[in-house]
């Protein structure tokens, strides 16, 4: 019997998803194959496969219960951005197996795991025939909110965030919340950190909801998580996606030689861009402070600390701007004009930037 919660668009929410009393997977995945005998070829993130006790007997369990074929044997992933920028070493790995496996354009790759592995099977997805299914199964908070939506599939090259990049929409995305009881802390909130990003520029009452909740999801409540996410989603299948403090986020990101994640580096953009739409008149002190101290409250600002020497280096983060104009064709950034509103900020003002950084880094230093 189907145990399906919710549905938005291709995106569904299951509990137990590899339970053997829950077709609904099955289900998705002889419709994303259009066969009663999908045929599966499995990418999984190591994090998941060592804290997730079972997790391999489980899902060879349910396929053969189901009538799920698998293509081959799995494939393990480290995980993190490393497996972005190895190279394409692991992304060569995974296109191996694929052709080892005879992957056609009817085949699924199921992907399972954080926003790295998913967009290292994304980009091998759509390289296969031109093009095969892909599921994404998102089991970090970060790839529940941000990264399993994603319209691209991207790698790191020659040290470049996202250099190599290819259109790549699932053909479905499935969310079981429970795999983010497995992360550590610092993933956990990095989760929040994406939320509130998408908030502060698109949704007033979600982001008012985060601020309201901050203390129970720095302290990990599944249940106000779960909620979380389900407003996360159905939000973003009414307005979309956006790309506020991406270009200050990649940016720290590739100066740290991406030791710095991604989840760390979000929030401290965020706070970053914030302070310049409030210096340029565009956002009020008070939004401003709204959405950065709820970033702080939910300990998504916990990075901040091991980034001071980032931030010393305003000229150098601001090398992002150039950057972000190669990857987007544009010279323009989107900035908060008030708690869910956003405005396009054309040709941004580098002197501005560089103020509003040494004063992030004078006051983040005091705290």
């Amino acid at each position: 019997m189907a145990k399906e919660k919710c549905k938005y668009g291709n995106v569904s929410f299951i509990d137990g998803m590899f339970s053997e009393d829950n077709d609904a997977l099955q289900g998705i995945l002889r419709e994303v194959s259009g066969s009663d005998e999908p045929r599966v070829l499995i990418v999984a993130d190591a994090n998941v496969v060592q804290k997730v006790d079972g997790i391999g007997r489980k899902i060879g369990m349910y396929f053969q219960n189901y009538g799920v074929r698998l293509a081959g044997s799995p494939v393990v992933l480290s995980g993190s951005e490393k497996i972005k920028c190895d190279g394409i070493a692991s992304a060569t790995q995974l296109i191996s197996s694929a052709l080892e496996a005879k992957i056609g354009v009817n085949d699924i790759i199921l992907a399972i795991g954080g926003g790295a592995v998913l967009d290292v099977a994304g980009y091998v997805a759509m390289q296969i025939r031109s093009g095969v299914r892909l599921v994404r199964v998102p089991t970090t908070p970060a790839a529940m909110i941000d990264a399993a939506f994603a319209k691209t599939a991207a790698i790191n090259f020659h040290s470049v965030k996202n250099a190599l990049s290819v259109p790549c929409e699932a053909d479905a995305v499935v969310i079981d919340v429970s795999f983010a009881a497995t992360v550590l802390d610092g993933v956990w909130r990095a989760g929040v950190g994406e939320a509130v990003r998408y908030a502060a520029v698109s949704d007033s009452s979600l982001m008012k909801k985060i601020a309201k909740n901050a203390e129970r999801l720095k302290n990990r409540d599944l249940e106000v998580f779960s909620d979380l996410v389900r407003s996360v989603v159905a939000s973003r299948v009414k307005k979309g996606s956006t790309s506020f403090a991406l270009w200050s986020a990649n940016r720290l990101e590739s100066m740290s030689g991406y030791k710095l994640p991604h989840g760390y580096a979000v929030p401290i953009a965020v706070c970053i861009d914030c302070a310049y739409a409030v210096e340029k008149g565009v956002l009020k002190e008070s939004d401003q402070e709204t959405i950065c101290r709820t970033l702080a409250d939910s300990g998504a600002l916990d990075g901040l600390v091991h980034s001071h020497h980032l931030l010393s280096q305003a000229d150098n983060i601001l090398y992002g701007l150039d950057a972000w104009r190669l990857f987007s064709g544009a010279f323009s950034i989107e900035i908060p004009s008030g708690l869910g509103k956003l405005k396009v900020e054309e040709n941004p003002d580098k002197e501005v930037f560089k103020k509003v950084i040494k004063e992030f880094l004078a006051v983040s230093s005091q705290s």
